[in-house]
């Protein structure tokens, strides 16, 4: 039994909100069920959307009052076989022709400026230059080669005199080379004579030469289909259609209003939002920032935490099959405290940033007196959501982004086609933690109590297709993490490396205590100059890696490495029963230290009939070197090494798939590896169900 309420767009406000005489609007059933919750509750309440559209010029917004009591739920959802979808922005029609294929309308004076624009559902390119790709920052004149407040353009990229009135610069900061995070930066002024840009505010980080960055924002850059441009002042917007035969008039073109649809948000953390359902709604459309600003010290910025879903202040919360695409910035965004949400089942797609974003305080931060009441995101379940093509207007977008957030479930997801990494984990290493949080000074034992990106757990994901515009990073990620974390049994698959370095699974900096076990990396690759360093490389300390399928990437420089830098200790990895095959050497070491290895025994190796090898920097003398001069050790010499501690028991020999040409990587019963430990892998587990 339940007590029922329904809206329609073809409903009233003034009806019962029965079957028969729908609300027309969400608040308007809001309302009637605060009253009944209130008055108490005796069963649950469930609030039936009917199918259609339903423009949101302002949040919907849920909070304590919105939440289930005695033990009951409360459930909005789509009618069954229905689908309600609720966009947050304003229909634009009215379109003439302009010039060529470009088509004008002009806006509704009370409709803000907005960043980002979807017409039938996808996302249109602000008008843009270069049309694709990148240009590279020239050298700056004065003052170095790097600068915060601007950057320096080469003649050639911009040889005419542009309106840049609202143009606006999307670059990646840092010395060229690194493309970890972007930012959209307002230009303020143009020195055409020095071919210098000014910003209005200052990058995060100094930009120095051969930087990668485009142009956007300009009518003048307004010269391929599939692309837009919005005269703010003049309230008029221009649009080129993909389809250059098409009319506009007979598509569907959403101008965002909102940067979130469903703002999930109790009163305090005393007096959180809970017991509240969400399942079968469609929600898109959201819009973008003026400018974007990178996090600072990972801390992603207080007016960039923004999702289509928002949820702070909130506990034992469900989000199931629900449909969330053409997000501005995140598909949903955990803040700060969020405990025990449940996100299953859900399509997550086309996202300006990431699919799903869980952020806690950084250490020292919020209003605690230790470092246990700062644990305010935790507990919370991710499982069986398909998120694709995220990054859309943020470079470094990911799938799943975890800060500061631990005890998590994050499985059998599928994730594809995001510009940085499949699954990040992230915290503060312990060189960069203030000298005391709450007051406590920060010791060596005490300072994993501060992190709290710990225990949680990686398993049965499918990744694939990351990386794709950016460096030194991997399709599983940890920089600075907390202790216990788990990747299993995730199938990492069919992703590149496009330029400079990167990994598959990447423990990097103070990234500890990880268990890595059953993992399938296969049919990773580099192409132009990009390098597909590690297939598994671990810094930190005291990281087990264990019972891995490394399969056919035959690009990889080796299956499992180690690095120590920024003064972060890396030692004591234990690494036992992988299988390697065509993919690379067996071990890179970038450094090493007789403390590296705790122990390494039990791997099978084949490398299409060639020998096993070892490379990099070891106190051994090299047999010889490959093309780029890196050293290398026949596993012999690397097996007398610290009086014969490691690989004592490893082989080299093929592993006997059941058909390695079309990608079963099976073992046939006869396998060598069986006589190394090796336990099956559950492929039938992985991915999205």
């Amino acid at each position: 039994m339940e007590t029922a309420y329904y809206v329609a767009p073809y409903g009233n406000d003034s009806h019962s909100g029965s079957t028969h005489a729908p609300f027309l609007t969400i608040r308007r059933a809001q309302g009637e069920v605060r009253t009944k919750i209130r008055n108490g509750m005796d069963q649950d309440i469930t609030v039936y959307m009917r199918g259609g559209l339903y423009e949101m010029d302002s949040p919907l917004r849920f909070d304590d009052r919105d939440s289930g009591r005695d033990g009951w739920k409360v459930r909005y959802c789509s009618y069954p076989g229905e689908e309600a979808r609720l966009v947050g922005g304003r229909a634009i029609t009215g379109w003439k022709p302009y010039k060529g294929n470009i088509w004008q309308a002009k806006l509704d004076s009370d409709l803000p400026s907005f960043y980002t624009l979807y017409v039938n559902e996808e996302r249109i390119k602000l008008a843009r230059l270069p049309a694709s790709g990148y240009f590279e920052t020239a050298a700056h004149e004065e003052g170095g080669n790097a600068s915060d407040q601007g950057i320096t353009f080469r003649e050639a990229d911009l040889p005419a005199q542009y309106d840049l009135t609202e143009a606006q610069v999307f670059v990646w900061p840092g010395e060229g080379e690194w493309n970890w995070f972007s930012e959209t930066k307002k230009i303020a002024s143009v020195d055409w004579e020095k071919r210098y840009m000014s910003f209005e505010t200052p990058a995060t980080w100094p930009i120095g030469t051969g930087s990668r960055y485009f142009l956007q924002g300009s009518l003048d850059f307004l010269r391929s289909p599939g692309q837009y441009h919005l005269d703010s002042a003049a309230g008029i917007l221009y649009y080129w259609p993909a389809d250059e035969a098409a009319n506009p008039n007979e598509q569907i073109i959403i101008a965002p209003s909102v940067k979130r649809l469903l703002d999930i948000q109790g009163s305090s953390d005393a007096r959180t939002v809970k017991d509240l359902s969400f399942s079968g709604l469609a929600l898109s459309c959201t819009d973008f920032f003026r400018e974007y600003r990178m996090m600072d010290e990972n801390t992603e910025r207080k007016e960039h935490r923004e999702g289509l879903i928002y949820i702070n202040h909130a506990e034992h919360i469900e989000i199931k099959s629900c449909m969330l695409q053409l997000s501005g910035s995140c598909g949903i965004f955990f803040d700060c405290y969020t405990k025990h949400i449940v996100i299953e089942g859900n399509d997550i797609r086309n996202l300006g940033y990431c699919g799903i974003s869980l952020n806690g305080f950084p250490p020292g931060q919020g209003p605690f007196v230790d470092a246990e009441s700062s644990y305010t995101n935790s507990h919370n379940r991710i499982v069986n959501n398909r998120i694709t093509h995220g990054g859309e207007l943020i470079g470094h977008g990911c799938g799943i982004f975890l800060y500061q957030s631990g005890d998590n479930d994050i499985s059998n997801n599928m994730i594809a086609k995001m510009p940085r990494y499949g699954i990040s984990l992230k915290g503060m290493r312990h060189k960069t933690l203030p000298e005391q949080v709450y007051g406590v000074p920060v010791t060596w034992d005490n300072h994993w109590d501060f992190l709290h990106s710990r225990n949680n757990r990686i398993a049965y994901n499918d990744i694939s297709e990351v990386m794709t515009d950016s460096q030194d990073g991997g399709m599983i990620e940890a920089w600075g993490p907390g202790r216990g974390n788990v990747i299993h049994g995730n199938d990492l698959h069919d992703s590149g490396i496009h330029f400079s370095f990167g990994f598959g699974i990447y423990l990097d900096d103070a990234a500890d205590d990880f268990t890595v076990t059953n993992n399938v990396i296969r049919g990773l690759y580099s192409t132009g100059e990009g390098k597909l360093w590690m297939l598994i490389f671990s810094k930190g300390i005291g990281n087990r890696i264990y019972n891995n399928l490394l399969v056919s990437n035959p690009h990889a420089i080796s299956a499992i490495g180690s690095q120590e830098m920024a003064d972060e200790e890396n030692k004591l990895i234990d690494i036992a029963g992988n299988i390697i095959y065509n993919s690379g050497y067996l071990y890179y070491f970038v450094n090493y230290s007789d403390e590296r290895f705790a122990a390494a025994d039990r791997n099978l190796y084949w490398r299409e009939g060639m020998s096993c090898q070892v490379a990099g920097n070891l106190p051994l003398e090299a047999s010889g070197a490959d093309p780029l001069e890196r050293n290398e050790y026949p596993l012999e010499q690397w097996q007398h090494l610290a009086n014969g501690k490691y690989d004592k028991h490893t082989l080299i020999a093929e592993p006997g798939f059941i058909d390695a040409d079309h990608a079963d990587y099976r073992l046939r019963p006869d396998s060598p590896a069986y006589r190394l430990g090796w336990t099956d892998i559950d492929f039938e587990r992985i991915g999205a169900k």
